[in-house]
């Protein structure tokens, strides 16, 4: 048994100060190459971000290439890596109507259902997708981006999509039944783009479709917002009254692909501008996550310039100028602006938070004895919870007295986080390693 603290004072450092603040990032192919080398890549990983979500290694094409052939490699070294570092995962994501493999989109001419599935055979196509992904990560993954994009973006409908064509409107909703049956500790979320900001048509049609999920019983636990912003033209006030309304129905609205894209022709006339611009973007996203229960997970789309999508999408897709430097790191892994607004503001908001992450020999002493793991305190202990590194609760007790015991024998070998709360008010937290 060892008693272990984070010691890196960085995002993740203070975002666990923050009420379990959850600051993620995307990672690409890159991350394959790199993973637990130490290099700049790996250690900006490991530094920063306390949830993680794969870029593309989950999604249908790279998951289940065959029919019925699934292939976890690479979403199992995602897996394996985050929990070596105390780090959960998103997955991302188990429908949608793009990145679909070759025997799925051959169902489609033109756009256009041809007869290749029927309703039976695809709802069973998916059904089986859904059920072995989730079953496989049961326990591991944490979030899931169940359905993908489901909007068009016009007048607020469906796309129209092969789910949607073959199967109809309630493959939504099955997928969500499917994905709690498998892992009913999951948190599941309808994922989508554009439809951020309050009021618009995309957004209003978003959010009476997710609210009347809730009112029928669906399992969603609330909707994850992109984010695919650009700098200096975020409307923050609306963006706020959506998160708000979504809590308003017991949903949470988190941020799941954060990105703030700079236009290079902007960044050419004046870059310490535009970089501070966008550092002001950055800390509003953050203090809105900070200062809304239901929004605490933060995902950024990347972290690094080097391995942006944001350059190649605008090149090639016409809409808007073409735009780069839209993460917290440069090209050479320099830190930017916005991530030290987002570190400045994750310091000032745990500094004021009643959170405390104990030192060994100052206010905590463990050790084994008799079987049992022991904690004592120097103050007297109200209660303590003990979570596993999913973040779900393993025991809860309440104390009295300065002092208690957990058998060891009771708990698989694994990291764990106690948090005590002391008679005085105070909470404590730590990370312990059984």
């Amino acid at each position: 048994m060892s008693i272990q603290a984070q010691t890196v004072q960085s995002l993740s450092y203070y975002a666990y100060k923050c009420s379990d603040l959850k600051v993620g990032a995307a990672v690409g192919y890159q991350f394959y190459y790199e993973y637990d080398t130490n290099s700049k890549y790996d250690k900006a990983i490991k530094d920063n971000f306390n949830i993680l979500v794969a870029e593309n290694e989950m999604k249908y094409d790279a998951t289940e290439p065959t029919k019925g052939v699934f292939s976890f490699t690479k979403p199992d070294i995602l897996v394996n890596y985050a929990q070596k570092y105390s780090k959960q995962v998103r997955g991302h994501n188990l429908c949608w109507h793009s990145q679909l493999p070759t025997w799925i989109s051959a169902g489609l001419t033109n756009g256009i259902a041809n007869g290749t599935f029927t309703r039976t055979t695809l709802l069973a196509i998916l059904k089986n997708h859904i059920n072995t992904i989730v079953t496989h990560y049961k326990g591991k993954i944490q979030q899931w981006d169940v359905v993908n994009e489901p909007f068009s973006d016009s007048a607020g409908a469906l796309r129209n999509s092969i789910w949607q064509q073959v199967i109809g409107t309630d493959y939504i909703d099955s997928a969500f039944v499917w994905a709690h049956k498998a892992d009913p500790d999951a948190k599941l979320y309808l994922n989508e783009y554009g439809a951020e900001l309050y009021g618009t048509t995309k957004s209003n049609a978003m959010y009476n479709y997710v609210t009347a999920m809730k009112t029928r019983g669906t399992p969603i636990t609330g909707v994850g917002l992109q984010c695919h912003f650009t700098v200096s033209k975020i409307d923050f006030t609306k963006l706020d009254q959506n998160i708000k309304r979504y809590a308003t129905a017991g949903l949470e609205a988190i941020v799941t692909e954060l990105d703030i894209r700079i236009a290079k022709t902007d960044y050419a006339a004046d870059s310490t501008k535009m970089l501070t611009a966008q550092a002001s973007d950055y800390l509003s996203m953050i203090r809105l996550c900070l200062n809304n229960s239901n929004a605490k997970t933060f995902v950024i789309w990347g972290f690094t310039d080097k391995y942006s999508w944001i350059p190649d999408f605008t090149a090639t897709t016409g809409n808007g100028p073409v735009s780069d430097y839209s993460l917290l790191f440069d090209k050479q892994y320099n830190i930017k602006p916005a991530y030290t607004a987002i570190l400045n503001e994750l310091v000032r908001v745990s500094a004021s938070s009643a959170v405390e992450e104990l030192s060994e020999d100052r206010e905590l002493k463990s050790y084994i004895a008799g079987g049992d793991l022991c904690i004592e305190s120097k103050e007297e202990i109200e209660n303590y919870t003990l979570y596993n590194i999913q973040g779900r609760k393993i025991s809860q007790q309440n104390i009295g007295k300065n002092s208690f015991k957990l058998p060891v024998c009771d708990f698989a070998h694994g990291i764990y986080m106690v948090s005590l709360k002391a008679i005085s008010g105070k909470l404590m937290i730590r990370k312990i390693v059984l």
